[in-house]
């Protein structure tokens, strides 16, 4: 927590609510196998609906987190767990998902720095 001192005393100016994360061993999707291999998403989820939000937390926390201390790390994580999610890796595969990595990572840099995070339009919204 940050903290300024007036007349001896600390009060608390900001909570920081997100876990510190500086590698990618710190995420919490992560883990290492027998060999000591980086396994880069969570094998076997069984695919329940509160995991929803569980995901979502894992970029809006773990890998913003990740990302404002290495966004090299933050874009291996997301091309890696991309990766992971399809067990499919071609060049086709892996192109498309390091420019969605770079494009993820510079999204973050921009919502660190005041942008607004993106909002999809509803089609019936529009009508």
């Amino acid at each position: 927590m940050a903290h300024a001192i007036r007349n001896e005393q600390a009060r608390v100016l900001a909570t920081i609510n997100f876990p510190l994360v500086r590698t990618r061993d710190d995420l919490s999707f992560t883990a290492r196998d027998w060999g000591g291999r980086l396994i880069n998403w969570p094998r076997n989820n069984p695919g329940v609906a509160s995991d929803w939000a569980k995901g979502m937390a894992f970029v809006d926390q773990e890998v913003s987190s990740l990302a404002a201390f290495d966004e090299t790390q933050a874009y291996e994580a997301i091309e890696f767990a991309i990766l992971g999610m399809g067990g499919r890796a071609t060049c086709l595969e892996i192109g498309f998902v390091q420019q969605i990595a770079k494009a993820a990572v510079l999204g973050l840099r921009a919502m660190r720095n005041g942008e607004a995070e993106f909002a999809p339009v509803d089609p019936e919204d529009d009508q």
